[in-house]
């Protein structure tokens, strides 16, 4: 895989330097936006005899631009700060060229069946049951996305959209390595750490019939490791939306989980929303399981609802219910019910 994704990067950096050698287009210039979710959040938990509050904030501030050359090549920049103070103070950051070959991007960014994924719908911002950006109840993470080797830099290419179908590809040169997080631009290139290079494939469909719009996605990544065996990540999911109605599920198994010779993890996902207008409201449960020396489960469940107040502003609340044991015991105990409300804004 490999040769093929490096093979294809050539070819499209042969075709751009052959393509029109003059362009009349601007130079990029950047523009902002982002988003901040802030909650107020009350927990209750088996282990303590009182309520702990406390306030959830996440959010980001996004730099993009881009620009067209006269050839018809799009080339363009995503730069992804925290809006918070983090280890990780800038996400992602990448840039990417696109056109009739459909589109590169190289970089910190998640891998391509990380951003062809489909899985279940959120009934609320933030607090959803996979891969959440808000999590107040000391259990484990449940997501259905690839999440292995996240936002490492690598290159990624997109098939263009052909009747509703679209592939995509990527490879990861050191699954430890990640712009804006130690890892410097003069630094000496050397062998990989734990996580050595790691393969993204990705496909999914959109379309829509009769008022039925159909969206499903499939995923297998490999992380190749120097200390322990290599990992593997299937991923599939879709969902589909009709008359107000949004139904979806997702399914991830890993082998080998975070690099753990023989851990096996599912997670898994399913939801409903129905909404009308500015409001919506919805169900979304979660399961995970690991089999290895201790095993493990977790069920959880979040209920809520949300309502736009206006442009960019969503008023939301709800309630999570969390119940696990053995190695996915939460760290306040196996029970946790956590009552949030918030307000999600996006600029």
């Amino acid at each position: 895989m490999k040769k093929l994704i490096l093979g294809t990067s050539a070819l499209v950096a042969a075709s751009t330097l052959a393509a029109a050698p003059t362009s009349a287009a601007e130079k990029i210039k950047l523009g902002l936006s982002g988003y901040l979710q802030t909650s107020f959040v009350v927990a209750d938990y088996d282990s303590g005899d009182q309520l702990p509050t406390d306030i959830r904030h996440e959010g980001e501030v996004h730099f993009t631009g881009e620009t067209t050359l006269d050839n018809g090549l799009t080339f363009g920049v995503n730069i992804q700060l925290e809006a918070r103070t983090t280890g990780d103070q800038v996400d992602e950051t990448y840039m990417y060229v696109e056109g009739s070959f459909g589109r590169i991007n190289i970089g910190s960014e998640n891998s391509a069946s990380y951003l062809m994924h489909y899985a279940s719908p959120s009934p609320v911002p933030a607090w959803g049951l996979n891969d959440p950006n808000a999590e107040a109840a000391g259990f484990t993470t449940p997501a259905t996305s690839a999440t292995e080797v996240s936002d490492a830099d690598k290159i990624t290419y997109f098939t263009p959209r052909f009747s509703g179908f679209q592939l995509g590809v990527s490879f990861t040169p050191d699954g430890d390595e990640e712009t804006g997080t130690g890892a410097s631009p003069y630094a000496v290139i050397k062998d990989e750490g734990a996580e050595d290079e790691a393969y993204s494939i990705g496909a999914n469909y959109t379309g829509k019939f009769s008022g039925v719009a159909l969206n499903a996605s499939l995923g297998y990544d490999l992380i190749t490791r120097t200390t322990s065996d290599d990992t593997d990540e299937i991923s599939a999911g879709f969902n589909v939306g009709i008359a107000g109605f949004t139904f979806g599920a997702g399914y991830k198994y890993t082998d080998n989980d975070g690099g753990t010779d023989d851990l096996e993890r599912q997670d898994l996902n399913l939801g409903v929303t129905y909404g009308q207008g500015p409001w919506e409201i919805g169900v979304q449960y979660a399961y995970v399981e690991e089999d290895d020396a201790a095993d493990g489960e977790l069920n959880a469940v979040v209920v809520g609802g949300n309502y736009v107040l206006g442009p960019g502003i969503t008023a939301f609340g709800g309630v999570q219910f969390f119940d696990g044991d053995g190695s996915l015991e939460g760290s306040e105990g196996e029970d946790a019910t956590i009552f949030f409300v918030g307000t999600a804004l996006s600029f």
